[in-house]
């Protein structure tokens, strides 16, 4: 009969405590691992009892745990599965695969730092371009406005210069038509008399 599954992870909670006393690593978490441990020991006791006591009585689970394997091998064959055996190279595989992890989260956090900090370069632009449009707009509405005054007044006069230059043309056009006039009267005494 193979090993449960707390066996199998209390071997390798084991294996990872061996390997912290002899690296010195993680000494606070050490005491947690500890008790950790004394709580998976005792599971494991607990479940070994059951399976004597089971065995002295004569029950057996043997049919139950080939179809169970069969439908875990089944399952393993699909994913692509394969279990991993609890020896010595179970800790290094550990090992590796938390230094694998390691690795990828400090790739992604600086791949998000990377981002952020291209973010912030284009929103201080966007920023800083923002800012110049709006010192352009505001200009060139001040230039609108002082354009619409100059135009007011230029208007005003020109308005004015026109109602002079129409009286003065008024006055002409009259003494115009007087000296026609009397040019005409007198055109005709002096015709007049001849005949």
């Amino acid at each position: 009969m193979g090993l449960s599954r707390q066996e199998i992870n209390l071997r390798r909670l084991l294996e990872r405590c061996e390997h912290m006393c002899k690296s010195n690593k993680d000494k606070e978490h050490f005491p947690k691992y500890v008790n950790t441990l004394e709580g998976m020991l005792q599971e494991v006791k607990n479940i070994t009892e059951i399976a004597e006591i089971k065995f002295d009585v004569g029950i057996t689970t043997s049919e139950y745990e080939s179809r169970g394997s069969e439908e875990s091998n089944m399952r393993n064959d699909l994913f692509g599965l394969r279990q991993r055996k609890a020896t010595a190279t179970g800790s290094d595989d550990m090992d590796e695969l938390i230094h694998y992890h390691d690795k990828a989260q400090q790739k992604i956090t600086d791949d998000m730092l990377a981002l952020t900090k291209n973010l912030r370069e284009q929103s201080e632009t966007a920023n800083k371009i923002i800012r110049k449009d709006t010192e352009v707009v505001s200009r060139s509405t001040q230039l609108t406005e002082q354009n619409y005054s100059n135009l007011t007044v230029e208007s005003s006069k020109l308005a004015e210069h026109s109602k002079r230059a129409w009286k003065c043309w008024l006055w002409i056009m009259l003494a115009v038509v007087v000296i026609v006039f009397i040019n005409m009267v007198l055109f005709m005494k002096v015709m007049k008399k001849k005949y």
